[in-house]
């Protein structure tokens, strides 16, 4: 039996050549756009644990008055030395505030009016989503958790990690803790300030198995 692969479009190749050339240059530094990853470690026949990577977006910094405007959450197993198995499920939901958003935060986040008239985050699909997960990661922990156990109780009860300062990034080599200098660090680049793309981006990126070794 023989399989068929479609060939690349000759400028895709093009541009792969030219992307490869710049990358042995010591003058040039290539970035590629992440293409997230479903599957990391086998893990058929081992016990497994479950996470979940959240991210929100909101109107503001004011953990105790601003809202909530979209709640992404990517669920994955991990054996007990953490090594990451795969991914097994995504949340996502916008929500309808109860004043307009301001341009400010449509243009950070690329989220408008429109986006998110008549949605509303299902408290008890959150709770579901997040029943078996033993660790809840953020990256910025400190103002996704504030948010998330204010509107969904249940995350008060949930262990929390915050992969932005519990992890030395610098001493591995890396210019700072935001994730795109992170994903920049591995010739990474993702698209930021949307809640799905960064959980989506954290979780299915390699920078675990990149800072691994050291």
């Amino acid at each position: 039996m023989h399989l068929t692969v479609d060939p690349m479009p000759p400028e895709e190749i093009s541009l792969a050549m030219m992307a490869e050339t710049l990358a042995q240059s010591p003058d040039y530094r290539v970035l590629r756009r992440l293409i997230p990853r479903t599957e990391f470690t086998p893990c058929e026949g081992q016990a497994t644990r479950t996470g979940i990577i959240l991210d929100v977006e909101t109107t503001g910094l004011d953990t105790a008055r601003d809202e909530v405007i979209e709640l992404a959450m990517v669920k994955f197993t991990y054996l007990p030395d953490d090594r990451v198995g795969q991914i097994t499920g995504v949340f996502s939901s916008f929500n309808q505030l109860q004043n307009p958003i301001s341009s400010e935060i449509s243009d950070l986040t690329g989220i408008t009016d429109e986006m998110v008239l008549g949605h509303q985050i299902d408290t008890e699909a959150v709770a579901a989503f997040a029943a078996d997960a033993g660790i809840v990661i953020a990256h910025n922990a400190s103002f996704d958790r504030k948010f998330s156990e204010r509107y969904w109780p249940l995350f008060e009860q949930k262990p929390w990690a915050c992969s932005a300062t519990e992890v030395e990034w610098r001493k591995h080599g890396f210019d700072g803790s935001r994730l795109g200098y992170l994903l920049a660090g591995v010739g990474l680049f993702h698209q930021a300030h949307r809640a799905i793309d960064d959980c989506s981006r954290a979780a299915g990126s390699d920078l675990r198995e990149q800072i691994r070794p050291l």
